[in-house]
């Protein structure tokens, strides 16, 4: 199964000057718990910004415009072509679940591709946001599947969103 997992604020921003928008330790909590033990997809710039790479616990695969090879990342796999990835993906989606991770292109690539997608929507926006995820709530494609939880984490209301492909 293809799954997006994302964090979006009310405008379904995403990102800031290669960074995540809200410092929501339940969010991240939810991401370690949900991609743990599963493979994760992200561009190259997301890759980078990881605090950690590779993920630890994770399958990583990389989407970079530069790869030569299949290992040039250390811990990762890496595709320079997108169609590569995606029949990579496509293939493992068979048997496990694929987390696409970011950032904000990589979303867009699997769009049509996405079984369902997690999101943790933020009551909260940023005027100064550069990178944002498709509106699924606009896209007839998707639906709100269930709702997972939600609360109040640094100030900030969100809640946890199951989309499903229609």
């Amino acid at each position: 199964m293809i799954k997006g997992i994302v964090c979006v604020a009310s405008d379904w921003g995403i990102g800031k000057n290669n960074g995540l928008l809200f410092n929501l330790p339940a969010d991240m909590k939810f991401f370690r718990k949900t991609t743990k033990h599963n493979i994760v997809v992200f561009g190259k710039s997301t890759y980078d910004s990881l605090s950690k790479r590779p993920l630890p616990g994770r399958f990583n695969v990389v989407l970079w415009d530069q790869a030569t090879s299949l290992d040039c990342l250390e811990g990762a796999i890496t595709f320079a072509k997108f169609d590569e990835l995606l029949r990579f993906v496509q293939l493992l989606a068979k048997e496990f679940e694929v987390f696409i991770c970011g950032g904000s292109s990589i979303y867009k690539l699997f769009l049509p591709y996405y079984d369902e997608v997690l999101v943790t929507k933020v009551e909260a926006s940023d005027p100064e946001t550069t990178a944002f995820f498709p509106n699924l709530d606009k896209e007839k494609s998707y639906y709100i599947d269930r709702y997972l939880g939600g609360g109040i984490d640094n100030g900030l209301s969100y809640e946890f969103l199951k989309y499903k492909r229609r």
